[in-house]
């Protein structure tokens, strides 16, 4: 079943110049920035302010592990959306499932699993997941 089915979060990039090959195919690296703007929107959709949130706690976020599966290409000018939800939130971790289509189609692009810890800057060593980022995320959750 598509994430797009359930509760999730919808972005849309329109593909530039500068992101294709010269077959003007998107380039296998442009998914992962796809996916992680699409968290950042995310985040300031559901209202969460990451900067405040850093500089108040100094805790911040770090990507530990990032899978994209390619399943057909965009090309220069498509327009493409990311559906974003939550698949599992750990203690100190957040478990994010991603797919991109072509926009106002079911043409699946790519798909998309990125693994954020929460991090204590000073110390350099996880910390749990706020409960009040917890309580935003969970209507995105199963």
């Amino acid at each position: 079943m598509s994430i797009k089915d359930k509760k999730s979060f919808p972005y849309s990039f329109r593909v530039r110049y500068s992101e294709v090959d010269a077959q003007r195919i998107v380039y296998n690296s442009h998914y992962l920035t796809f996916l992680d703007v699409s968290i950042f929107e995310f985040f300031d959709a559901i209202g969460f302010d990451q900067e405040k949130y850093i500089k108040e706690t100094n805790n911040e976020f770090h990507t530990v592990k990032a899978v994209v599966e390619y399943k057909s290409p965009a090309t220069l000018g498509d327009t493409v959306e990311v559906f974003t939800r939550i698949k599992n939130i750990g203690n100190s971790s957040i478990t994010f499932q991603q797919e991109i289509y072509l926009l106002d189609s079911n043409k699946l692009i790519a798909t998309g699993e990125i693994i954020w810890v929460n991090t204590n800057q000073a110390e350099m060593k996880p910390t749990r997941v706020p409960d009040n980022l917890r309580n935003l995320l969970k209507k995105y959750q199963d």
